[in-house]
């Protein structure tokens, strides 16, 4: 258990209209006025809580050891590799043959795991962990590509729907929190994972190299070691920048800047911003989501969107816009590779409210419309029609969709005639429609309505250019990124993408946080850890870590089809494989044996 303090840090003041003035707060009905550039703006008084970051107390709920199974066990540390499919229990012994020799195969360039296991029945105090430099046979290497760090328990349950979220459900935890590299408790009668990344250099010669994970004690002896063996393929994946996957999660950069205690978009917000976005970036993620008008979502998320484009109606009926956070936001992302796509929120918002500045009255107002409205025309080309000056001025124009979400057909073509004509692409996570097959350039359809898709859409789609992508959601049991899904899941998905002919995978919520995301996965709304996947203090998840596994095997896919097109055989074994990820009617065990499959499969030389 993580024995840790809380960092301290709070804020007093908002960013809004890409000025930000600090100014004092007023409480008024459990809500404070903040006042910036004379405009008034309502936040949630938890604005002004502290979090932790960098270090905090792990939970302890649901169980306990049965120390009758724990004292068969024999003396003194035990450790052992274990599988990566597999969320141990915390006061469980686990259930593993030991072992200390293991051997891996990777690609060159691969971001590539493996989980070991420490558990001991008497308390072993704290320790840490570290892989050491790789040799090759007894030749020590200048390779030091391994990372270990141990993985932290989170609460849980088995809630994986839509909707309000039962407070009946009995908690559990899960071990899913990659945590800071740093040392770690191992009490008695805790089992407890450590997880190993290695990043395998692209200019690394192929053959066997080992390394070990060594477990050390606070003096610093070797009191532990698991010996790996890692056997390096002749084939390399593509750098991040040249991957074909597409990977979109929509950001929330507003949580952080609560989460942090500073102003949003001051210097402090964009500086807490990059290691998120740095780790994003290497991932392979492609878009930047972007806010136009207040709230596209309603009230579904812990921490409000507000826009990116201040819009304000002048006194005399023309309309101002000031894009000072929108181009801020841009160029951040595009520092860490998220610069091929910029996705704008939204035409079609839940609620259908617009808010703006009112110069007039001196106050936010709010147009309530439908897409079938004059006002909502005119509000629309007013704005389409400066937003495309600025993006031709910033050379962003032919990168940027207006985006939608979840929103009806006839909305979306009435959306599409304002803006088509004004030359903007569009983008759409939702529902199959074939009348938006040609029009949408962006076109996410949630999981299983790529079914509906014909093999003719698809083609028209890829020759043009055009993305097409799958989403899980709430609606989705399984396979998905759930706190509570099983590992595999998660690198099943860009696997399904990969055998069903589609360029990648979205998902709603990165880090979009809400008061305990370090200890608690539950959120008021959705299945448990349906809102982010990776945690505070830039701590990565092993459903995260996961996924990027799947993307890899995705870009082997790639590779290896057009490599073994004048090889029968090879052909043949590879989409005998892909068969089995075409379905996305798959319990989660399943996924592990699937996956496990194929990828001994693309590892062969």
């Amino acid at each position: 258990m993580a024995y840790n303090s809380f960092k301290k840090v709070f804020y007093f003041s908002l960013l809004l209209g890409g000025i930000g003035v600090s100014m004092p707060t007023i409480a008024a009905n459990n809500e404070s006025i903040l006042l910036t550039s004379s405009k008034v703006e309502f936040v949630a008084q938890d604005t002004f809580r502290q979090y932790p970051i960098e270090e905090y107390t792990e939970p302890r709920v649901g169980t306990s050891p049965d120390t009758l199974e724990w004292s068969k066990l024999a003396d003194g540390l035990q450790a052992s590799w274990a599988s990566r499919d597999v969320h141990y229990e915390l006061h469980r012994v686990p259930d593993l043959v030991q072992t200390s020799d293991t051997t891996i195969s990777v690609w060159r360039g691969e971001r590539a795991n493996i989980q070991a296991l420490l558990y001991s029945k008497s308390d072993q105090g704290v320790l840490t962990v570290c892989m050491t430099p790789w040799k090759k046979g007894r030749k020590r290497t200048k390779i030091d590509a391994g990372e270990a760090r141990f993985v932290n328990y989170v609460i849980t349950d088995d809630y994986k729907r839509c909707g309000n979220h039962p407070k009946d459900l009995i908690p559990w935890l899960v071990p899913d929190v990659i945590d800071q590299d740093c040392p770690h408790q191992v009490p008695a009668m805790e089992t407890r994972p450590v997880w190993c990344t290695l990043e395998v250099p692209r200019d690394i010669a192929p053959g066997e190299y080992t390394t070990q994970l060594q477990v050390l004690n606070t003096k610093g002896r070797v009191v532990k070691k698991l010996s790996l063996t890692i056997r390096v393929n002749n084939r390399t994946l593509p750098t991040v920048a040249e991957q074909k996957f597409h990977l979109d999660f929509w950001q929330q950069p507003y949580a952080v800047s609560r989460y942090y205690g500073v102003e949003r978009w001051s210097n402090e917000h964009l500086e807490a911003l990059r290691p998120y976005l740095q780790a994003l970036g290497r991932a392979g993620q492609r878009t930047v989501s972007t806010i136009m008008f207040y709230e596209p979502w309603g009230e579904q998320t812990h921490d409000l969107f507000d826009p990116m484009v201040q819009t304000t109606k002048k006194a005399d009926g023309t309309w101002e816009y000031d894009y000072t956070i929108f181009d801020k936001y841009v160029e951040l992302c595009a520092e860490y590779g998220i610069d091929r796509q910029i996705n704008c929120f939204s035409m079609v918002p839940w609620d259908m409210k617009f808010r703006y500045w009112d110069e007039a009255s001196a106050s936010f107002q709010y147009l309530q419309t439908t897409t079938k409205t004059d006002e909502y025309r005119e509000l629309w080309t007013n704005f389409l029609k400066a937003f495309k000056a600025h993006l031709l001025e910033k050379g962003w124009f032919e990168k940027t969709n207006i985006a939608m979400d979840e929103r009806a057909e006839s909305d979306m073509l009435n959306a599409y005639q304002i803006a088509n004509a004004l030359g903007f692409k569009m983008a759409l996570a939702g529902n199959y429609h074939a009348s938006l097959c040609d029009k949408l350039q962006d076109f996410c359809v949630a999981l299983g309505q790529d079914k509906k898709f014909t093999s003719e859409q698809l083609a028209a789609r890829c020759a043009k250019g055009q993305v097409t992508t799958i989403y899980t959601s709430c609606a989705d049991v399984e396979p998905n990124i759930y706190s509570n899904s099983l590992p595999a899941e998660a690198a099943f998905l860009p696997l399904y993408a990969a055998a069903n002919g589609l360029d990648g995978y979205l998902h709603w919520a990165w880090i979009n946080w809400d008061e305990h995301p370090l200890t608690d996965s539950r959120f008021r709304k959705f299945g448990a850890g349906d809102t982010y996947c990776y945690y505070p203090g830039n701590r990565s998840s092993v459903r995260f870590e996961r996924l990027i596994e799947g993307i890899h095997q995705y870009e082997k896919v790639q590779i290896l089809k057009e490599e073994y097109k004048d090889n029968p055989e090879k052909k043949a074994k590879l989409e005998t494989l892909l068969d089995a990820f075409k379905s996305h009617a798959v319990v989660g065990e399943d996924c592990a044996e699937k996956v496990n499959a194929i990828e001994v499969f693309l590892n062969e030389e």
